[in-house]
């Protein structure tokens, strides 16, 4: 038990502070160090070495407060990896910016740009390397319970599926749902879920608020369509171990609750309406962090911003990003641009596989099938063929699996490194696709998941592309279109021509590491 709660009292945001700043000036200092040293490999008058040790202490500290105003210096588990190294990067190229800008404005010191270049680049890399050391050491501190937070969950059982599978998926986020408060003696109607039939199946609890209305009383319970509760099966058949261990209790027993366990941390709220206002000051009292976690199907994908009005909060709803025409150019110029490159950079493996599939079977090299894209528009995509001609000569569409005997033995590896979606580059060109954005359906598939699914038709408000939010996340192929469609919604609300080039180059990154193999 002392070790337990050794465990959750150190909080490793602290510690994270102080070693990343030590890191990051340690880091700039000593690539100053050898930057000197390579620079006087060479015959030349340098001046000494106090100089450049003085720059680049001035530089470090410089680097400090311009990554403190980029919010380098957050909780690194809220930073994905590529938003850290983004941030290393912008924040030394102002830093040097400065320093080169110094320079220049100080003509009585004569700096060596060879050594500024080469502190440069030696503290890119050096920091690179510190800040993924830190990155795993706090990972595993956290997957082994340091610094965890513990949380107890107040609302929908079907949000906090989503949760605490996230939460599973990704333990070095440092969050632990201890408790589960409902409403009433009806809130917890059932054991939890076995492992036989139906996981959710009338099998979880659930959260049964009334409210009053002009009419009498009204429930709050969530109702879930057909495909909602077959992805929420399939959650909750991986969280068996995490719903056991969930203490049940009711809300208004919330307060004493926190009193006799000054361990937990932290209340969400996967209700708001169920933060009433002394309950929220009942927990100000106690310093419990308070968090608002909105229905992720419904909530997840708007985009808004916070504004303020003479200090009241406003959430400002707003239209996606590529409505306005500046983003769409912008958008389309980076089409342009990378699809005309790809197909001239591309082409001699675009005649490889073309003999090879040619070789492989009878039939066209190039497959092309009706899909939907931008405004419900279709239109032809290309791919290489990695089928039998007949492979779906029983006339009714279906997805590829794993081992699909339909497959030839060139196409299964085609499909396995994606080699078949190169074609589409000049649906790009063209314009009917774009680099990044949801994948394109078969018209089939978009009436029926259109009516099953929630804002299924919003993913057309964008282009379809060869990559996408939902596929760097693992969602592709057979896998759950409610989950891929929270994702593409995302997308759609919180475009920016730097979610692009992150998607494009975790697509890149995960493609040389083979996790993009499809089938």
């Amino acid at each position: 038990m002392a070790e337990r709660g050794y465990k959750t009292r150190l909080d490793l945001h602290r510690l994270w502070v102080p070693l990343a700043c030590f890191g990051d000036g340690l880091c700039i200092w000593l690539a100053f160090g050898a930057g000197y040293w390579l620079r006087s490999l060479r015959p030349h008058q340098l001046l000494p070495w106090d100089v450049y040790a003085a720059l680049g202490l001035l530089t470090a500290l410089s680097y400090w407060g311009i990554q403190a105003g980029l919010g380098g210096y957050g909780e690194s588990k809220r930073l994905s990896r590529f938003e850290e190294w983004a941030s290393l990067l912008v924040g030394l190229g102002l830093t040097f910016g400065l320093v080169l800008a110094g320079a220049f404005f100080v003509r009585s010191v004569s700096l060596s740009r060879l050594v500024v270049g080469y502190a440069g680049l030696l503290a890119l890399l050096s920091l690179t390397l510190v800040r993924v050391g830190l990155r795993l050491g706090m990972g595993w501190l956290c997957s082994r319970g340091y610094g965890r937070r513990q949380v107890i969950w107040v609302g929908s059982w079907s949000v906090l599926a989503e949760v605490l599978e996230r939460l599973q998926r990704s333990p070095q986020l440092g969050f632990q749902v201890v408790a589960w408060a409902g409403v009433g003696q009806g809130s917890f109607e059932e054991d939890p879920p076995s492992q036989n039939g139906d996981p959710c199946q009338d099998s979880y609890p659930v959260l049964n608020t009334a409210r009053p209305t002009s009419g009498g009383v009204e429930s709050a319970d969530r109702t879930l369509s057909g495909s909602s509760r077959g992805t929420l099966s399939c959650l909750c058949s991986q969280l068996e171990p995490s719903w056991s261990a969930l203490e049940r209790l009711d809300l208004v027993h919330l307060i004493a609750y926190l009193q006799a366990h000054p361990e937990v941390q932290e209340v969400w709220f996967g209700q708001p309406e169920l933060a009433t206002a002394p309950l929220l000051l009942s927990l100000q009292t106690l310093s419990v962090q308070v968090r608002l976690v909105p229905d992720i199907l419904s909530f997840l994908t708007v985009n808004f911003s916070l504004q303020s009005l003479d200090g009241i909060p406003l959430l400002t709803l707003r239209q996606p990003p590529l409505r306005y025409a500046h983003n769409r150019f912008l958008k389309r110029a980076v089409d342009i641009l990378g699809a005309s490159l790809g197909l001239i950079l591309l082409s001699p493996l675009f005649l490889i596989i073309a003999l090879l599939v040619a070789c492989s079977s009878p039939g066209p090299i190039l497959y092309w099938q009706e899909r939907v894209s931008l405004d419900g528009r279709r239109f032809w995509i290309a791919k290489f063929r990695t089928m039998r001609v007949d492979a779906e000569a029983a006339g009714q569409p279906g997805w590829t699996r794993p081992g699909d005997p339909r497959r030839t033995k060139i196409g299964a590896f085609l499909r396995r490194t994606n080699l078949d979606e190169l074609p589409q580059l000049w649906n790009v060109l063209k314009g009917e696709m774009s680099l990044v954005g949801p994948r394109p359906e078969r018209p089939y598939f978009v009436e029926q998941f259109s009516q099953e699914i929630p804002k299924y038709p919003d993913r057309h408000l964008v282009k379809s592309g060869l990559t996408g939010w939902a596929q760097i996340h693992g969602l592709r192929g057979d896998t759950s279109i409610a989950r891929r469609t929270q994702y593409d919604l995302y997308y759609v609300q919180n475009w920016s021509l730097w979610l692009d080039l992150h998607i494009l180059a975790i697509t890149l990154w995960q493609g040389i590491r083979g996790r993009l193999a499809g089938y």
